[in-house]
């Protein structure tokens, strides 16, 4: 007896049916309109590549091109030929001071992308992408009409473009082929129409795939596991354990052989950028120990690197609140359709074990990277989850109405609007925050816990002995940080002290007759000669404590708007603790 429940008779094995056939034809719509997108995308405007696309990319052409995973000058040459910028970012590594130098990432998604990366180089990875997948989706369909019957295409339309998945399509990262092959594996291990030791094998092999590149998603075994039937358990248990054993030596041997490291993460490791140069191009290959100790080596597998872990219940606390309901990578706004899947009523041990696998995974990340547990630059919400996202595709367990998706996706639509409207934009960040942000979203907490943050896409300063990072455009810092500068009337900061702050002085140069209005705290004018115009602020309280990425001791963080009325133009200022 299988341990995934089935449906009574369903409506499939009679044909298709009038609404069925609607949902078959709204999923494949979508996913045509998808591939028309990512073929006619336009990314001459783009001014560089973003996060890891400049790895991913260059290790791609090495194998369409030279058919191997090894850097040379000549890859770097013909990475700037084909895309006119030089690959900002690159991530390399060498086991032997750079004698031998290769790519600081799983080779899969080159594989896999390589031979459309020959054809198009521009448009070839974002057409894998898509027809990955269109894949996934098919099959995932496909599978989950045993419990959903009609429903099933719809749902799992609205899981991808319901969801930020749709859009990972633009990016040239490894996040979309993740979760295309966790989506296909669970398709094969919950179709029951698949016969035969094939489906187990291949299912295994995938996952492996999967976990392999991010070992937190691991945990992906355990369904797995569960939806092995009971009384085939000797039979193909042993089949799903082999296909994923297959994998995970074959891929150990290839990466030993580059770096002496059984993983991509071990060797020598850092990333490289016009202003580090580049080996074999600003600086001989043979330097690269020397270069490494000038810049920093990145290995993960090193304690140093991997640092020690605290339990700390207040940063555990907001990590959960962030990643349920953060501006920029909360669930509810950008993954709603994993929280529908709860109302298809989970049932069996099966979707038991997709539930405890995604909250395991979750777990571990929060663990792991409690500071940027969403991914960093070039992230649209939060890509560490989209693997996890893929396992909760099959969390019913019975059909959902289709008034149910259809509310959950206006309710997504609240959200999501900018996405769909501009799919492929990037950069990220529009010159007023992170385009995929709506105005509804704006209205959600900031999550003051993830170092890479930057919506208003400048860095974070120290200024005369506070922390402060800018939520907005309308202030930003001069002169490394020691003045202000409001701009357009004003704008919004997020304020930071080792100690609670009880009161704050601003001072503005210039202000005219303009009014201080701040929200966040009482204003009080100061006596004030000369240019500069002081004011008292006694802050209503601290929006949060916990640590920050650069200590374990509690942070107190204050937000404030400053809203200059009547200011005729840009103003300096001076903000510090009050003396």
């Amino acid at each position: 007896m299988s341990t995934i429940s089935a449906a009574p008779e369903s409506d499939h094995r009679r044909g298709l049916r009038p609404a069925q056939a609607a949902a078959w034809a709204v999923l494949l719509t979508l996913l045509a309109l998808l591939l028309v997108a990512a073929v006619t995308a336009d990314r001459s405007g783009w001014p560089s590549l973003v996060g890891d696309e400049a790895t991913y990319l260059m290790q791609a052409e090495s194998v369409a091109w030279d058919f191997d995973l090894r850097y040379t000058r000549g890859d770097h040459d013909r990475f700037v030929a084909l895309h006119g910028t030089p690959p900002e970012g690159l991530i390399l590594q060498s086991g032997d001071r750079g004698r031998h130098i290769s790519y600081g990432k799983p080779f899969f998604y080159a594989l896999y992308t390589a031979p459309f990366t020959r054809l198009a180089p521009v448009h070839g990875p974002l057409v894998a992408n898509a027809l990955l997948l269109a894949l996934a989706a098919v099959l995932a369909a496909r599978a989950l009409r045993r419990t959903m019957g009609a429903s099933a295409p719809l749902w799992t339309a609205f899981a991808i473009f319901g969801s930020v998945a749709f859009a990972y399509v633009f990016w040239v990262h490894s996040d979309l082929f993740l979760t295309s092959l966790t989506a296909i594996a669970l398709a094969l291990l919950v179709d029951g129409e698949r016969r035969g030791a094939g489906r187990w094998i291949l299912a295994g092999a995938l996952l492996a795939v999967v976990a392999y590149s991010r070992p937190m998603y691991g945990f992906l075994f355990l369904p797995a596991i569960l939806a092995v039937p009971r009384d085939r358990w000797r039979r193909f248990l042993p089949l799903l354990v082999a296909g994923a054993l297959a994998v995970v030596l074959a891929a150990a041997a290839v990466h030993q052989s580059l770096t002496g490291s059984w993983t991509s993460y071990g060797a020598s490791r850092r990333g490289f950028y016009s202003y580090t140069g580049f080996p074999g191009v600003d600086f001989p290959a043979a330097a690269w120990h020397e270069n490494l100790e000038e810049w920093g080596d990145h290995a993960w597998l090193r304690p140093s690197h991997l640092g020690r872990k605290k339990i700390v219940a207040s940063l555990w606390g907001w990590n959960s609140l962030y990643y349920l309901a953060g501006r920029h990578v909360g669930l509810l706004p950008y993954f709603l359709p994993a929280l529908l899947a709860f109302a298809g009523r989970p049932r069996g041990a099966f979707r038991y074990g997709l539930v405890a696998a995604v909250a395991l995974g979750v777990a571990a990340f929060l663990w792991l990277r409690p500071f940027n547990f969403w991914g960093g630059g070039g992230a649209i919400a939060n890509r560490y989850f989209l693997p996890l996202f893929a396992a909760c595709w099959f969390l019913p367990s019975r059909p959902l109405r289709a008034w149910w998706i259809a509310a959950a996706a206006a309710v997504a639509a609240l959200f999501l609007y900018p996405l769909w409207l501009r799919p492929s934009a990037f950069p990220l960040w529009d010159g007023e925050g992170f385009h995929y942000v709506s105005s509804v979203a704006r209205a959600l907490p900031y999550e003051t816990t993830q170092s890479h943050l930057k919506p208003s896409g400048q860095e974070d300063v120290r200024h005369h002995g506070l922390w402060i990072k800018f939520l907005d455009r309308g202030v930003g810092a001069v002169r490394d940080g020691e003045l202000l500068r409001l701009r357009d009337g004003g704008g919004v900061l997020l304020v930071g002290s080792e100690e609670p702050l009880a009161v704050l002085e601003l001072e503005l140069r210039d202000g005219g007759d303009a009014e201080l209005v701040v929200e966040g705290g009482e204003v009080r004018v100061l006596p004030s000669p000369g240019r500069w115009r002081k004011y008292s602020i006694v802050l209503d309280g601290p929006r949060a404590r916990h640590p920050m990425w650069w200590t374990w001791e509690p942070f107190y963080l204050y937000r404030l708007r400053l809203t200059l009325v009547g200011a005729s133009g840009p103003v300096a200022a001076r903000l510090r603790t009050a003396s």
